[in-house]
């Protein structure tokens, strides 16, 4: 920058800076921030003027600074930071004016001077069109590419209802710009005697409009002089401005036919609903109800196994046969309608109490009562009534004229009432109890004896015949 400012203008000569002058402006500044107990970084930060800016200000350095505009944009703009006024500061130092030479008075008042633009002729401006292709990027000079001016501002700052990604980069872009040149108390002409960038370029680049610049490479070459000349972040704004030109690229380029039937497929579906009908979204919905089906019938298949019917004694339950009123045959008689509950002796008494049947009046009369499932077998005047696993908590009522056998596998887990005496469990845990039931008595089945096998003979043998001598000579008689 100051390089190209050296070509415009020539070499200044270097002046002096102000020493022990209590009242110039630099100082003024550099003491009302050491009153607020400000540092240079807390300004730096709040300001957005650099560091070196602050230290040549305070020290009346103006020939450290890029140009004489600059410096006075920085000064307004640090003295508005301070809450002081430039006016004010610009009148204390012409107040102690004897104590400064004649060239540093010469040099703050013009670095200060007020806003007004300056005028120059019209004529020199052939001169700045031929120096500006030494500070932007462009090959050729803009007298040649340059597009017509545009007719009225508005134009240029016009911007669609609904700005695209790269539109919106740009207008943030020339939206920097702008306030950036207004904090320093900048107008358009200045940045252009300056810059020699052509104010309707400056017009475009702060309305974000660069499609009026007539090429990308000589936009960017101009929003890096217009950076640097307003002591932006010139590579933070390079970089946003490529953004922006890939932006504009992708959306110049033409959509395939698949994505256009796609967008034309979304454009009839409401946006509240288009954001759920993704391909991710109805893959994961499918498979959850999926596992949600499976989940409800594997618990459904499981109830139904749970829920099947358990497997009932031969015999039938208490509540039959107290409900029913069975018809009385030849071999039983049948149980009567009402019932009676009977509590046995606590050594014999099971847990819960059992409703009894009353029995019709008979010569044998046997309640065979189940106090665990077990296995019995009840024979009635020789015929088979019962055989089974019997329930817990079930009563069966027999009668018989002669006798009534009672076998089971498990003594402890049946009770016999014999002709309306509770004579208990018919033995203990595990026992094979087998007992007649007669009129008078019960018997205990004696186990018929096994027959004793005898022992058969064997066949004697039979004596052999003796033999009989043979004939024996006669001895014959000697002469």
């Amino acid at each position: 920058m100051r390089s190209t400012l050296q070509q415009a203008f020539g070499p200044r000569p270097p002046r002096p800076r102000a020493q022990g002058n209590a009242y110039s402006v630099g100082q003024q500044l550099k003491k009302a921030r050491l009153a607020r107990n400000l540092t240079i970084e807390q300004v730096t930060q709040a300001t957005h003027i650099r560091a070196y800016a602050i230290d040549a200000l305070e020290d009346d350095n103006f020939d450290a600074l890029p140009s004489p505009v600059q410096a006075r944009g920085f000064l307004r703009l640090y003295a508005n930071y301070l809450g002081l006024s430039l006016e004010e500061l610009i009148a204390n130092q012409r107040a102690s004016s004897a104590e400064l030479t004649p060239q540093q008075t010469e040099t703050i008042s013009t670095a200060v001077e007020t806003e007004a633009p300056e005028t120059e002729p019209i004529e020199e401006e052939p001169a700045e069109a031929e120096a500006e292709p030494a500070c932007t990027c462009a090959g050729t000079s803009e007298s040649e590419a340059e597009p017509p001016e545009p007719e009225t501002s508005e134009s240029i700052s016009a911007t669609p209802q609904k700005p695209l990604l790269s539109q919106t980069i740009f207008i943030a872009i020339g939206e920097q710009l702008r306030t950036r040149r207004e904090g320093l108390s900048l107008t358009l002409d200045e940045v252009e005697r300056h810059t020699h960038v052509r104010k309707h370029y400056l017009q475009a680049l702060e309305a974000g409009d660069f499609d009026h610049l007539p090429t990308s490479v000589q936009a960017r070459g101009m929003l890096n002089n217009y950076a640097h000349f307003l002591d932006l972040q010139v590579d933070a704004i390079l970089l946003r401005f490529a953004e922006g030109l890939q932006a504009q690229r992708l959306e110049r380029q033409p959509q395939p036919l698949e994505k256009q039937q796609h967008a034309r497929f979304e454009h009839g579906i409401p946006t509240s609903l288009r954001r759920f009908l993704s391909l991710d979204l109805i893959f994961g919905g499918g498979l959850i109800l999926l596992l949600l089906f499976f989940a409800i019938w594997g618990t459904s298949q499981v109830i139904r196994l749970r829920a099947a019917p358990k497997t009932e004694a031969t015999a039938p339950s208490i509540s039959d046969m107290l409900l029913v009123s069975p018809a009385p045959d030849s071999g039983t008689s049948a149980a009567a309608q009402t019932s009676e509950l009977i509590t046995p002796s606590p050594a014999n008494v099971p847990t819960s109490a059992v409703a009894y049947p009353t029995l019709i009046a008979g010569h044998v009369q046997v309640i065979v009562v189940g106090l665990e499932r077990a296995w019995v077998r009840v024979t009635v005047d020789g015929k088979i009534e019962l055989e089974g696993r019997i329930l817990a908590g079930s009563a069966y009522p027999f009668d018989g004229s002669e006798r009534i056998e009672v076998l089971t596998g498990d003594g402890s887990a049946v009770q016999i009432i014999y002709n309306q005496t509770n004579l208990g469990v018919m033995g203990t845990f595990g026992e094979v109890v087998d007992l007649i039931y007669t009129p008078k008595n019960v018997l205990k089945p004696t186990p018929t004896p096994l027959p004793t096998p005898t022992a058969t003979p064997r066949v004697t043998p039979t004596a052999t015949g003796t033999p009989t001598p043979r004939y024996t000579p006669t001895p014959t008689a000697k002469p």
